[in-house]
């Protein structure tokens, strides 16, 4: 009877000990766990960049009159020395042709004084003629040689006016401006046109002030546009600017970058907004973890793991920082499971127990 006893209380025992086991698992926080993982890691810096080109030009009118033609519209490609507009030139046109008649003229007187003289030189050896009458017959000559001169300068005034009735594209261009129309009188330094350079196009992008020591020359730059949302392209930082800017509110230091627009970049245009990546720095089969699993303590970093069913923190040693991963260089191995802390402050030996793997 006492044995039968004795093991109906052993029982009970054990029936007790095993539901208080049982309660204290499920009072146990389940939590999320990540792997330690070997991959690459990449460093980059994200701006938004804007198409440019220095190579512009305003051009005006030259000299007063009407517009009597426009060859070019808003928008248009140009080509070196292409007409674009052109000013009534018949008073030009008279200007020239008289100045030519002038020429004409002074170029006969000189070449009769010219004769003159030399006829009154051949007599003088023969005491034919006085010397005052041949100083003269030099004179003259001289006089109308610097005549002569003047109305070559007149005519080429005058052929100078006449090309200054027309307006021409300075370099190969696209019209980006365009304030005239025919029959407009204008005055000399009215704006006709603007235009832009259809080479030396580039990307320019102001970045924070406090990247600066991690831009570099070369550095590859991966661009993308709204534009064209499919696509992809690469270009390289080939210029960085000298100095800092304060933007207007005073509170953004940046600096300018520029990159060309990149092998096999789409048709952009002028002030086209792109977003760029611009690599600085690379690791290949690295320790990695995603930030979400890290915990910062006092300037240190610290992972929770699980070990015999509580949480604990170790410090580990970090390196490169990506997007979304860190580099681990001490502290764990390859394969283990870290908690996902998500910013959370669990306590340092909380009861916890591992939720499903994702």
């Amino acid at each position: 009877m006492n044995l039968r006893r004795g093991m109906v209380v052993l029982t009970v025992i054990s029936l007790i000990l095993v539901g208080g086991f049982a309660g204290y698992v499920d009072q146990a926080q389940e939590v999320e766990t990540v792997p330690v993982e070997r991959g690459d890691l990449k460093l980059v810096i994200r701006v938004t960049g804007e198409v440019i080109n220095d190579r512009t030009v305003t051009l005006t009118a030259l000299v007063d009159g009407q517009v009597s033609q426009v060859a070019t519209a808003l928008g248009e490609r140009v080509e070196t020395d292409q007409i674009l507009a052109s000013m009534d030139n018949r008073a030009a046109g008279a200007r020239q042709q008289r100045a030519r008649a002038y020429l004409q003229q002074e170029q006969v007187r000189r070449h009769e004084e010219q004769m003159r003289y030399q006829r009154l030189e051949k007599l003088s050896v023969k005491a034919a003629v006085s010397q005052e009458q041949l100083e003269q017959a030099k004179l003259n000559w001289e006089a109308a040689t610097a005549a002569w001169e003047v109305a070559k300068a007149d005519l080429r005034l005058a052929e100078v006016a006449q090309e200054w009735q027309q307006v021409r594209a300075p370099f190969d261009a696209v019209v980006v401006g365009k304030s005239t129309e025919v029959g407009q009188w204008v005055e000399a330094g009215t704006q006709l046109f603007s235009l832009v350079a259809l080479d030396q196009w580039e990307i320019e992008a102001h970045v924070d002030a406090v990247d600066s020591g991690r831009i570099k020359l070369g550095q590859p730059v991966v661009i993308r546009c709204d534009a064209f949302p499919e696509l992809s392209w690469e270009s390289t930082v080939n210029w960085i600017g000298p100095s800092v800017e304060r933007e207007k509110d005073k509170r953004l230091n940046t600096f300018r970058v520029r990159l060309g627009l990149g092998i096999n970049s789409p048709s952009l245009l002028l002030g086209q907004q792109v977003d760029l990546e611009i690599l600085v720095d690379r690791r290949q089969a690295v320790l990695k973890l995603p930030f979400a699993a890290l915990k910062e303590q006092e300037g240190d970093f610290e992972v929770a793991l699980i070990e015999s069913g509580r949480l604990r923190y170790r410090q580990v040693e970090t390196g490169l920082e990506g997007d979304t991963h860190v580099e681990l260089l001490a502290g764990v191995k390859e394969g283990m499971r870290v908690v996902r802390l998500d910013g959370e402050r669990f306590e340092t030996g909380l009861l916890v127990k591992e939720g499903e793997t994702p």
